[in-house]
């Protein structure tokens, strides 16, 4: 913490910021999960996948990894390493690598249970299967990984750019209202909606920004190098993956997307972060 204070990076420090092969082992692990059970017999994975009037233990956590079709697979593929990539990468370069562990294996091995259970409260499709209400998950927590990579970079410790985390949280369920407004009878808004929320998208990372650009700065140092680079991208990404996941007609393809699993993972991915690390002030670090 001294040396953080004084503005000097320590070799313990310079360690913490690298990438280790158990981190790309973690990113690549799961892909091959979700590749492995997809090469499964059809007739297997169906009866993995999670039947709303026959639930068990095991199909309430396996369906979570099952798809039925490579578009889906494929997708959930490429959103949970564009959204856990920068999650880590952010974590680990603000010294908070074993919370991001904690908070990926409570998603990875707790959430399936609790997003199965409260789906089915609301049981609209026969069958559910699929990644993505793990994948929106970490999408709720990629705010709190930014926050801590914009207060790593603080000349001393503060807790600034997490006041705002409530306010990342609300824009992001104002894109999927916007979003949802047609399936739920709401007639959606007229003009450029997309230019609302890139505008609200802006607010949201500026709010998370704005700590940083504000603080003072030493000689003549640049006003973009207070920026961490991650921070612009993984607030982009937030925004973008959650337009995508919400889709206004509800459908992808041949597949009824489960928006309500979509929300679930979403808001328990930050509420439960949130009370632990910052009602509770869990220590995980």
């Amino acid at each position: 913490m001294s040396d953080a204070a004084t503005g000097t990076v320590g070799s313990d420090s310079q360690l913490e910021e690298r990438v280790r092969p158990a981190d790309v082992v973690f990113l690549l692990a799961v892909p091959c999960v979700l590749l492995a059970v997809f090469l499964l017999p059809v007739s297997v994975r169906q009866g993995l996948a999670l039947s709303y009037a026959r639930p068990t233990a095991l199909t309430m956590y396996a369906s979570h990894f099952v798809h039925l079709q490579a578009s889906s697979l494929l997708s959930n593929l490429l959103v949970f390493l564009l959204v856990v990539s920068p999650a880590l990468l952010a974590s680990i370069r603000s010294g908070r690598r074993r919370r991001f562990y904690v908070v990926a294996f409570t998603i990875l091995l707790v959430f399936p249970f609790v997003l199965s259970s409260l789906n089915m409260l609301f049981p609209r499709p026969r069958i559910g299967t699929g990644f993505s209400g793990i994948n929106f998950a970490f999408v709720g927590y990629l705010p709190h990984a930014l926050a801590d990579r914009i207060e790593a970079d603080r000349p001393a410790p503060t807790r600034t750019a997490r006041t705002f985390l409530p306010a990342v949280f609300f824009v992001g369920t104002a894109v999927i209202v916007l979003r949802m407004s047609a399936p739920l009878g709401v007639t959606p808004p007229t003009g450029d909606w997309l230019t609302a929320i890139g505008a609200g998208s802006v607010l949201a990372v500026g709010t998370c920004v704005r700590p940083v650009v504000r603080r003072p700065r030493p000689r003549t140092r640049s006003l973009v190098g207070t920026v961490p680079p991650l921070v612009p991208f993984g607030g982009a990404l937030f925004v973008l993956v959650i337009v995508a996941g919400f889709p206004s007609s509800g459908y992808g393809g041949r597949v009824i997307i489960n928006v309500f699993l979509h929300f679930l993972g979403y808001s328990l991915g930050y509420l439960v972060p949130y009370v632990a690390f910052r009602v509770l002030e869990a220590k995980f670090d």
